[in-house]
């Protein structure tokens, strides 16, 4: 099996909360995750489920919700980005949401997929084996336009880049 992990989300893009009525699709697509092959040999994607914790609106327990079902191969040392938004064109994307992944999938949502007020997790299912393959959480209310990096299992801002790749 090989190794896959999240090791990049970017929760909170910049100018994202300041619209409650019209949602921009350029901010949907500035929302995403990397999902990296740190494995020597290609990853097998297929029957692997991105999965995110959904609150319900009156409050009470989160639920893991599938967000996207992965198929074909990742070539070892490569990354993932899976963008919440429906697809648009790579060359289209701000350039730091183009750049620093291999490939880039869309979930074709018209709403955000990551959770800011209450935190949130990524998940990695492994549906045909019923396992995770991998999770990573991070803590509510991530800076806005930041992206979050893997530290152990937490996602947080790379105090080192002030949370920019």
């Amino acid at each position: 099996m090989s190794n896959l992990r999240i090791v990049h989300l970017k929760p909170n893009p910049a100018g994202k909360d300041r619209s409650r009525y019209r949602i921009d699709t350029s901010q949907i697509v500035a929302e995403w995750v990397d999902i990296e092959n740190l494995d020597a040999a290609a990853a097998n994607l297929t029957g692997v489920e991105l999965h995110h914790l959904a609150y319900p609106p009156a409050g009470g327990q989160a639920r893991w919700e599938r967000v996207l079902g992965l198929t074909g191969k990742l070539r070892s040392g490569t990354t993932l980005r899976v963008h919440s938004g429906k697809e648009v064109p790579v060359a289209q994307l701000r350039p730091e949401d183009a750049q620093g992944a291999d490939f880039h999938l869309f979930a074709q949502r018209d709403l955000y997929v990551w959770n800011n007020a209450e935190g949130d997790c990524a998940g990695l299912w492994q549906r045909d084996l019923g396992h995770w393959r991998d999770k990573a959480c991070y803590d509510p209310l991530p800076p806005e336009g930041v992206v979050l990096v893997r530290r152990g299992d937490k996602l947080v801002p790379d105090a080192g880049r002030g949370g920019w790749l």
